[in-house]
């Protein structure tokens, strides 16, 4: 909602899909923000006549309960069969799929109408290459382009339907010349994706890895999670490596009891293996989106199965890839619901009745779910938003400190700061993206107190607000108040007019007592003002030419020597000046060794001390995107 709020206040402009706004100057493009960009644009076209209009996301998601039974009707179709009851059973059971209703809180991935659209499309294709038609197959090609620009996980999955269609017909006429037009739609469709892919941004973004974690587990459709008929199967029974939740694929108990009743009927085998010989090119297919899915590392439940170093290209890309199943899943439905009819005509009826009877009972909690989600959508604002969007009014510039891209521990109280500046298009420093984009990515620099203009309104969160808003009024004068969670700050030519609870006063640090740097140790986060990156075991690297220190002062302290254990990251040794404010304090050269350096700073004015470090280069690290100059590992205060 927020990456579309922004693309429809701006103007038409290359690149097309960066909403300026967002994450300025060089603005994020909304691909990153799932923000469906199909859609966005198509909304952008309209937007003329349609002035009040903030986001279409509410209108994604109709379209997509909308659509979902009536694809699924298409693809039993397209596969042959064309009895009513089937129609409305395959209709009901796809609009009661678990892996579907479980996706509200993903909007671009609720539209699994494009994968039961894409495998209508394959049995289209395969259906009418006997009598020389090929739309259904140059469409199938347009839709895998068109995917693309809704998710890219959806574009993998029609993209592999469409790469089934040559081998499936080659399989079929066992010859190679009947599969040339299907060839070419897909050399035509590779082509043109890896072109617009790459003038629309697509390819430019990293991501944080995680394959092989966020997979699917094998036991993963059969297992009942979030299902009302077992709510004692639970999702940690099955999660072997904390992140299958993304492989979520459970079928229903309705889809699972028509399995096992066709299981029961030697027909059934015949008819199985039929299907599968004349689609060889889906069944590869297939194959190969369960091994994505499944991924490197193949648990049944808490077991590991199989383990390979060998990663499918893109595989980093695919982090989620336990979605790759879906394709699978539906087709599994398709199957059972038509096969079911063939093999027992006169009591498919009710063999289908009951199976959608238990999958209607069995998704209800997936469904009140939804309905609670889409409730929310639509309920009145509350009054902690009504007063945060009344602050935003006033600002044209949003600051949100630390930046979700440093870190995103604070992502749940951010956001809704987000969404009110994106309703009131005012320029935000920071968003929540999919995937990093170099422009947009986390520098510490940016994290520094600056002098605020009167139209500019800082936020601070986390932990370690109230010591950053120290900072800020001591070295930048702002005005700082608390505010429910959040910290904010103006400049001194404005004051917001609110009242804005005293800020309250931070722990002093000991003295004569050394502080250590390491990610076991936390009470130093509030020494390591800016300019430092994450703790390690040892202690903490700082990023780039400076870095601060900050610490707040017992009571009639006049004196204070402050001792520092530093090394500098390979390379020549580091030269290193150290000041308070403007007035230079030391000048050391630190080398690889740790050692401890000592200042002393005399006649104390402010119990705020604020040291600022300069570093004359910095070191780049093979494979580390980090910029080293110095790393400290502790900290002593010392009082005579």
């Amino acid at each position: 909602m927020i990456g579309q709020a922004y693309f429809l206040k701006q103007d038409w402009h290359l690149p097309l899909l960066v909403a300026d706004r967002l994450v300025g100057p060089a603005g994020t493009n909304i691909a990153m923000t799932d923000s469906i960009p199909l859609e966005a644009v198509f909304l952008r076209s309209v937007h003329i006549f349609f002035p009040g209009m903030q986001q279409g996301i509410t209108l994604f998601l109709a379209l997509c309960w909308f659509l979902q039974p009536i694809c699924a009707v298409f693809a039993l179709r397209s596969m042959g069969e064309k009895h009513l009851f089937p129609a409305i059973s395959v209709s009901l059971l796809s609009a009661c799929f678990p892996s579907f209703l479980a996706r509200i809180n993903h909007s671009a991935l609720c539209a699994h109408w494009i994968l039961l659209l894409a495998l209508g499309l394959y049995f289209k294709s395969l259906d009418l290459q006997s009598k020389g038609s090929s739309w259904p197959l140059w469409l199938l090609a347009v839709l895998t382009n068109l995917t693309l620009f809704i998710h890219p996980y959806l574009m993998v999955m029609v993209g592999a339907l469409l790469g089934a269609i040559p081998l499936s017909i080659f399989f079929r006429e066992k010859y190679w010349t009947v599969s040339w037009v299907s060839i070419v739609a897909i050399i035509s469709s590779g082509t043109c994706l890896l072109i617009t892919g790459r003038i629309f941004g697509y390819w430019g973004g990293t991501s944080g890895g995680g394959y092989g974690i966020y997979s699917m587990n094998l036991a993963s459709p059969l297992w009942p999670v979030h299902s009302s008929l077992f709510p004692h199967a639970t999702q940690a029974q099955i999660d072997a490596t904390g992140g299958q939740y993304e492989g979520y694929q459970y079928l229903g108990s309705g889809v699972l009891f028509l399995i096992i009743v066709l299981a029961c009927q030697k027909r059934a085998w015949i008819l199985l293996r039929s299907s599968l010989l004349r689609n060889i090119g889906l069944l590869l297919g297939c194959m190969a989106l369960t091994g994505i899915a499944a991924s490197n590392k193949m648990y049944f439940f808490h077991t590991l199965i199989v383990q390979t170093h060998i990663m499918v290209p893109g595989a980093e890309q695919m982090r989620s890839s336990g979605r790759m199943f879906w394709p699978v899943a539906y087709i599994i439905l398709l199957g059972t619901v038509g096969n079911t009819y063939r093999i027992w005509p006169r009591a498919a009826r009710a063999l289908l009745g009951l199976a959608v009877i238990l999958q209607w009972i069995d998704t209800r909690d997936l469904r009140s779910q939804d309905y609670a989600i889409e409730s929310n959508l639509t309920n009145a604002s509350t009054e902690k938003n009504n007063r945060l969007f009344k602050i935003i009014q006033k600002f044209d510039r949003v600051e949100i400190y630390p930046r979700l891209e440093c870190d995103a521990t604070n992502l749940e109280e951010d956001m809704p700061i987000i969404y009110a500046a994106a309703y009131q298009n005012a320029y935000i420093n920071t968003m929540y993206k999919a995937r990093s984009i170099p422009e947009g990515e986390c520098h510490l620099a940016q994290e520094r107190p600056h002098v605020l203009d009167n139209k500019t309104l800082v936020i601070l969160d986390g932990a370690h607000r109230f010591t950053s808003a120290l900072s800020w009024t001591d070295r930048t004068q702002a005005h700082c108040g608390a505010l429910n969670t959040f910290v904010l700050c103006t400049g001194i030519q404005h004051q917001l007019q609110l009242q804005l609870v005293p800020l309250s006063s931070p722990i002093p640090l000991p003295l004569n007592e050394t502080i250590f740097t390491s990610s076991s140790n936390s009470f130093h986060s509030e020494v390591l003002e800016n300019g430092w990156s994450g703790s390690e075991k040892w202690g903490t690297w700082n990023e780039g030419h400076q870095a601060f220190l900050f610490f707040i002062m017992p009571e009639n302290i006049k004196k204070v020597t402050i001792t520092l254990g530093l090394r500098s990251a390979p390379g020549e040794p580091k030269h290193v000046q150290v000041f308070l404010y403007d007035k230079s304090l030391a000048d050391w050269s630190v080398s690889q060794q740790e050692n401890n350096y000592s200042l002393t700073i005399l006649s104390l004015k402010n119990k705020n001390i604020h040291l600022r470090i300069e570093i004359d280069r910095v070191t780049k690290i093979y494979k580390d995107p980090r910029f080293l100059g110095i790393g400290i590992s502790s900290i002593k205060l010392s009082y005579p």
